[in-house]
């Protein structure tokens, strides 16, 4: 019998500690969309466990990506949030860097003596696009996103991507661990005591999480009027669902902002993102959103308290947290 990882991997901060570099430095990520990074200048700066990321289109174009993190006192490049900038300028003492990251001018140092790399260049993020997805990588990339992606690419492409436009971001804080979260996401065992509107709408018996290419997993379940299935509701490691369907999509991301803290953040895709339209789709994951921040909430005070260890994981309902565990077990070894 496979057993759930320890409660003390989701309580203690060392744990958080190790998982910001064996985890979130260590993989493809899902930070923005190409609608807030469309035109020169424009910017998307905000954190992610912990790391301070600022990506800005540079005047050609292409979107460039550094720790917002001035080498000369730690200082930001720019303010949280988006916006336009028109040079790369330090909001704390004025230095100035180039596109490349490189400095400009150290306005007002003092000192004729050349700075070496480490004091005067800005440390560079792998960026790359996946459709309207801006993903960054902190370290050093086995492969590139598409590669990482694997079969999940070809799993979206039924669906008309392309014609959805970018609506709106929700952004939910939960008082849990961000695996606590991730856990509840990956199984449908839950489904028929904690969200009556979705077990109204499934038909349970024939819910299912399979893996597929050690990637991404998928969900699938028959509605209960017996009409085809018209969705698809996608989980890439670690973090990322893409929940499809014919006429849009909700991109949603689980990211921790402390050891016992975690942003739910959803970006809304449609081809009718009229106000209406959208306001349903928010409403929709609200309420499910309300059911599972309850229990995550309580299930994460139970795993602080000290009396749970570690559970059975069932071998018909949760083969997606035995897959998401284990990469996750396995990075923390590596």
């Amino acid at each position: 019998m496979k057993l759930a990882l320890s409660a003390e991997t989701y309580r203690e901060p060392d744990a958080f500690k190790i998982e910001r570099q064996a985890v979130w430095a260590n993989e493809w990520i899902m930070f923005c969309t190409t609608a807030e990074l469309s035109q020169p200048g424009e910017y998307f700066a905000g954190e992610l466990a912990g790391f301070n990321i600022l990506l800005v289109v540079d005047p050609e174009g292409s979107i460039v990506g550094f720790h917002n993190v001035c080498p000369h006192r730690a200082g930001v490049l720019a303010w949280p949030g988006q916006g336009t900038l028109g040079n790369l300028v330090c909001k704390y003492h004025g230095w100035a860097f180039g596109w490349d990251g490189n400095l400009k001018s150290a306005r007002d140092f003092g000192n004729d003596e050349p700075l070496c790399a480490e004091h005067s260049e800005l440390k560079k993020i792998r960026v790359e696009t996946w459709g309207p997805l801006v993903f960054v990588h902190l370290g050093e990339p086995a492969q590139s996103l598409i590669d990482s992606l694997g079969g999940l690419i070809a799993k979206t492409e039924s669906f008309p991507v392309e014609t959805f436009s970018y609506a709106r971001r929700m952004t939910r804080e939960l008082a849990c661990n961000w695996k606590t979260y991730v856990d509840n996401y990956l199984e449908g065992y839950h489904v028929q005591l904690l969200h009556p509107s979705l077990n109204r709408a499934l038909k349970m018996s024939s819910y299912k999480v399979s893996v597929h290419d050690d990637s991404y997993c998928v969900h699938e379940c028959e509605p209960s009027d017996g009409s085809p299935v018209a969705g698809a509701w996608l989980f890439r490691y670690p973090n990322l669902a893409i929940n499809l369907y014919p006429s849009g999509m909700n991109v949603e991301r689980i990211i921790p902002v402390g050891h016992d803290r975690t942003h739910v953040v959803y970006d809304y895709f449609a081809f009718d993102t009229s106000e209406d339209n959208i306001a349903q789709m928010v409403a929709m994951s609200n309420e499910i959103l309300d059911e599972d921040q309850y229990i995550c909430e309580i299930v994460q005070k139970n795993l602080d308290s000290g009396i749970y260890e570690a559970g059975p994981l069932s071998p018909r309902h949760e083969v997606g947290l035995e897959w998401f565990q284990s990469k996750v077990k396995n990075a923390l070894l590596s």
